[in-house]
């Protein structure tokens, strides 16, 4: 199991200055799951679109210990359909999947010539679906559509102008890099939140990392199990017997006591699994269980836990959808990871209290920038850098049913998207011949 020890790194030694993921140039890159590569040049403060890729595969082993998902030899990742054609020249979040343009081009290709695409360019503000008509709020205007699509994918949080100074996004960069005080607040706990932290400590000469989650737990190292394990509750078939979000935490609790049994672990329990009270003894003791054996009940239902939506989703009506949904979330804490020396390196900083991690809330609504923590104590950092992600570009679509006539085109690769817009033209495609077929009976009949 690679570990930084095992490439070379010596923990002890990072904290406090020198490049941490490579001696030479100075980028960043990780590798996340069914995400592709990201790369920032920190000394030209901007994201890299010249010799990024030239890098990368000159240090394909670094990466490939230091980032588990490292595949240059599928493209960068393991979609097998995302190729280096479908990320080179992306901005400005590097080669993330910021494919605005690409999925209104793929819709407009997927979309037949008999059905008119009314281009509105102007900022949604809203919509409703009344019946079969849906009702689309502008800046400027309201109008009505048969059909309603979003092909404006994500956008990064809105900074407040009354935050100037104060408040940066991690991605894309806001040039913050010579402006870090020596305290620094990070909104977000996942891989750009821990990315971000740890490079102020060592490379910004930050002294001390505020980490802010919502439940004061970050993401736990990558573990390969070397052992078979199969589910026996956690599973669709047990799903199909009674479709219910309760039922799906019930199987869950009983098959992570199974698996603790079968990786003869003492099981903690579930609430002890859900309120972690002190998370660097829990990250440091799974660091250390899991160094003495890859086997961990963490590690063997990653997969099965991270998938579970989408295996019953079909099964369930749209209320137990959101419940199975805001399940999978409760627990996703426990099973989302990052790499194991990523990992190594946060836990050396949380022990040198260089690093601390927090439950907490940035208020996006508020003139200064607040953090609400979980007893209602507000705090207002001096610098706050969010690393929250990507949030909608307009209000949540309604649940998928066969009478919504809302849609949405999104996706983190080409092939995703031109994936996602055929299903959506062929959605509306269907509904209109349906539509079509059913005027001209009812012309028949009068």
């Amino acid at each position: 199991m690679p570990s930084l020890k095992s490439i070379g790194i010596d923990p002890s030694q990072l904290l406090g200055g020198g490049q941490v993921y490579h001696p030479v140039q100075p980028s960043l890159f990780t590798f996340n799951g069914n995400s592709a590569a990201r790369g920032f040049n920190f000394v030209a403060q901007r994201y890299d679109s010249t010799d990024y890729f030239e890098w990368v595969q000159a240090n394909r082993a670094l990466l490939a210990v230091l980032y588990p998902d490292f595949a240059p030899e599928k493209g960068q990742q393991r979609h097998p359909e995302h190729t280096l054609d479908d990320i080179q020249g992306t901005t400005p979040r590097g080669a993330y999947g910021l494919y605005l343009h690409d999925q209104f081009l793929a819709l407009r290709t997927h979309l037949p010539e008999h059905i008119a695409l009314q281009i509105i360019p102007e900022a949604l503000q809203g919509f409703a679906q009344v019946e079969r008509k849906v009702t689309v709020k502008t800046n400027t205007r309201k109008l009505s559509v048969d059909y309603l699509v979003d092909a404006t994918g994500h956008r990064f949080a809105e900074l407040r102008s009354s935050w100037a100074g104060r408040v940066f996004r991690a991605y894309p960069c806001d040039l913050y890099g010579q402006k870090l005080p020596r305290q620094l607040t990070v909104v977000g706990a996942g891989p750009a939140g821990i990315e971000v932290a740890l490079h102020a400590l060592h490379n910004l000469n930050v002294e001390q990392v505020t980490l802010i989650s919502r439940l004061a737990q970050s993401r736990l190292p990558q573990v390969e199990p070397t052992e078979p394990y199969e589910c026996q509750w956690f599973t669709r078939e047990k799903m199909r017997l009674q479709p219910t979000a309760a039922n799906a935490k019930l199987l869950l609790q009983k098959e992570l006591k199974a698996c603790y049994q079968a990786c003869n672990l003492p099981y903690p329990g579930w609430d002890a699994l859900l309120q972690i009270d002190d998370y660097p003894s829990f990250l440091s003791n799974y660091l250390e269980t899991t160094s003495q054996s890859p086997n961990h009940p963490f590690a063997h239902l990653v997969r099965p836990v991270m998938s579970f939506y989408d295996q019953v989703k079909e099964l369930l009506s749209a209320v137990e959808q959101i419940a199975v949904l805001q399940l999978i979330n409760q627990v996703k804490p426990l099973f989302a990871t990052q790499s194991r020396p990523c990992a190594e390196l946060m836990l050396a900083a949380l022990k040198a209290k260089r690093l601390k991690l927090i439950a907490g809330e940035f208020l996006p609504d508020q003139p200064i920038p607040t953090i609400l923590q979980p007893d209602g104590t507000q705090t207002h950092p001096d610098c706050v850098i969010l690393a929250t992600g990507f949030v909608s570009s307009i209000p949540p679509f309604y649940p998928p049913a066969s009478a919504t006539r809302c849609y949405s085109v999104t996706g983190t690769s080409l092939s995703s998207v031109h994936r996602k817009a055929a299903g959506v033209t062929g959605a509306i495609s269907q509904a209109v011949k349906t539509q079509a077929v059913k005027h001209q009976y009812q012309s028949i009949l009068l």
